[in-house]
């Protein structure tokens, strides 16, 4: 029977083999953690780590250089808070009896964290893929981000 880290490990692998990730690898685990990189949105690095004292899955960095006193990052923790309304699908929608998201900004570098509440770790591994997804898909692309992409993941205007 394979260990959560596993689970989570092997759920980001498939989306690697399926080309959702141009990159991906399994860093280390150590101590009940888990570190994997993927290379994702705008051919950048992210970490992801698996806790599993706390049972909680992390994109440690997943948003940098956002001020945790702007806009941008109020909003931000709206949007995250939104992907668990009732209104959304259930494609779409964190089941709050399942999990909990939540985000931190620590000196400009926001974290998107998702906390399972039950034992289905490819479910938490799925849904924050998604939700992270979502937020380079549709909170960064409504064009009100539009500098900042170009700014922080070197977006090319032109290709635009």
């Amino acid at each position: 029977m394979a260990t959560n880290s596993e689970i989570v490990g092997d759920t980001l692998e498939h989306y690697a083999q399926r080309g959702f990730f141009r990159g991906y690898s399994r860093i280390s685990e150590s101590s009940g953690k888990a570190l994997f990189r993927i290379r994702w949105h705008h051919e950048k690095f992210f970490d992801i780590q698996y806790d599993v004292k706390t049972n909680t899955i992390k994109f440690p960095v997943l948003l940098p250089e956002i001020p945790s006193d702007s806009d941008m990052y109020k909003s931000f923790k709206k949007f995250v808070k939104a992907r668990q309304a009732d209104t959304l699908p259930d494609h779409r929608r964190i089941e709050v009896s399942k999990a909990q998201v939540k985000t931190l900004n620590r000196k400009g570098n926001v974290t998107l964290s998702l906390k399972l509440l039950d034992d289905d770790i490819e479910y938490g591994a799925k849904k924050i893929v998604h939700l992270a997804h979502e937020v380079f898909m549709d909170f960064l692309m409504d064009g009100l981000y539009y500098d900042y992409l170009v700014d922080v993941f070197d977006l090319d205007p032109d290709a635009v």
